[in-house]
């Protein structure tokens, strides 16, 4: 060996003793949560949320951690022995992309925790945590399976979205110890959304979306094109029958407003999991006509989209499935509220979950039952958070020119903790 590949090597060496030495120091403040979130958005995650995060995390930071510790063991091994730098060098990048994918993940979860930035927000999350859970209990228990807790966090868009209970996160070995569910600005206070998204982790735990994919398949049959349109769009079809079996039209009013711009409503980007806007919403006002009936606000809904955006605007070809979908809408609609659940021992949804509780009808009772308590008593807070939901969501929808004191209402009765009965 020349002195100078000697003096090259030793150069390497010491480099990669400054890289690891950067690289481990970095993951060392990993050990403090509050690097990520604050220690007030920590203690409104409520323990049984924040525990198993909490030790999920610490166990990824040790992990790295000891990755790391390893790591620096053979760089000290190549700063005596030449012969252990590639070994050494090969750790250290290693190392660093490990790093990486558990900064990635923290990140999340910090974000996700660190959304509750005032007494106000870690209130109204907080209650919509626990209504999350509520949406699945009745389900899940019924096909004896574990309800997951959920982390329910705001962020910007338009629409909402879940990392489900038991994904793989992107720090090896992490599973996802409870659902973290993303709530946009706009629907905060009418988050119809979250129940779309709880739909998501149900139908995961109860196999449910393949078959809501065969009796879509059925109720098409003698249309392969529309087959061919319809069947794939089966999961996120799934969460809205969900979504609207917890909040009834309320759902479908708020779906309008997510998929209702000019520019996409009419449009089939190849790939997309979710339906067509314009028939997304038409069928939402389908699942109500077949459950509430002919006549409701969800006819003029329908009306002012067609209105509003005519399907003349698109090509030849669309239009035709279009035309033939709304033919086909009330068979569609009817497939999916019946479709089988296998966790369910073959009985559809609807047995666990009657539409009828969030008719207009059946929420107008509830209003008139509890009275003006309905929006301040913990008693009704507990036993009829989602359908207090659907009531603001449906009185929002069905008289626009009240709508503002009603988005007021709903707004109030989430961030402000709930008085005893």
């Amino acid at each position: 060996m020349t002195e100078t590949t000697s003096l090259h090597q030793h150069l390497v060496a010491a480099d990669l003793e400054r890289q690891i030495a950067h690289w481990l120091a970095a993951a060392r403040t990993f050990r403090d949560a509050e690097e990520f979130a604050s220690l007030e958005a920590w203690r409104s995650v409520e323990a049984d949320i924040g525990a198993p995060l909490r030790r999920q995390i610490n166990a990824t930071v040790e992990d790295l951690i000891s990755f790391g510790d390893a790591t620096a063991k053979l760089v000290a091994t190549a700063r005596r022995d030449p012969s252990a730098i590639a070994q050494a060098s090969a750790a250290v990048q290693r190392f660093r992309r490990r790093y990486v994918q558990v900064d990635t993940t923290l990140d999340f979860l910090g974000d996700a925790v660190n959304s509750r930035t005032s007494p106000v927000l870690r209130t109204a999350l907080t209650t919509l945590d626990r209504l999350a859970v509520a949406s699945m209990t009745a389900v899940l228990q019924r096909a004896r399976k574990p309800v997951p807790k959920v982390l329910v966090y705001q962020d910007k868009g338009t629409g909402a979205s879940i990392l489900r209970a038991g994904v793989r996160l992107w720090a090896p070995g992490m599973v996802m110890p409870v659902a973290a569910i993303k709530i946009v600005r706009h629907n905060l206070y009418r988050p119809t959304s979250l129940f779309h998204e709880t739909g998501h982790q149900v139908a995961f735990l109860t196999g449910w979306v393949p078959s809501v994919r065969e009796a879509i398949a059925r109720a098409v049959g003698n249309d392969p094109e529309l087959r061919a349109m319809w069947t794939p769009w089966a999961s996120e079809i799934t969460a809205d029958v969900f979504s609207f079996l917890h909040t009834g039209y309320a759902s479908v009013a708020a779906l309008y407003d997510v998929v209702g711009d000019t520019e996409t409503i009419l449009r089939w980007p190849l790939g997309d999991p979710h339906p067509i806007g314009w028939l997304r919403t038409a069928l939402g006002c389908a699942f109500a006509r077949s459950c509430f009936g002919a006549n409701g606000p969800w006819d003029r809904l329908q009306q002012a989209m067609e209105t509003r955006h005519p399907t003349t605007a698109v090509d030849p070809s669309l239009q035709a499935l279009l035309t033939r979908s709304m033919e086909a809408m009330p068979r569609i609609a009817a497939a999916c509220l019946s479709a089988p659940v296998p966790a369910l021992r073959g009985r559809p949804m609807t047995d666990v979950l009657d539409p009828l509780r969030v008719s207009p009808a059946a929420l107008s009772e509830l209003e008139r039952a509890a009275g003006p308590a309905l929006w301040t008593s913990s008693h009704w807070r507990i036993t009829e958070g989602i359908r207090i939901v659907a009531l603001a969501g449906l009185r929002e929808a069905e008289h626009p020119e009240a709508a503002t004191t009603w988005i007021d209402r709903a707004r109030a009765w989430l961030t402000t903790e709930a008085r005893a009965a």
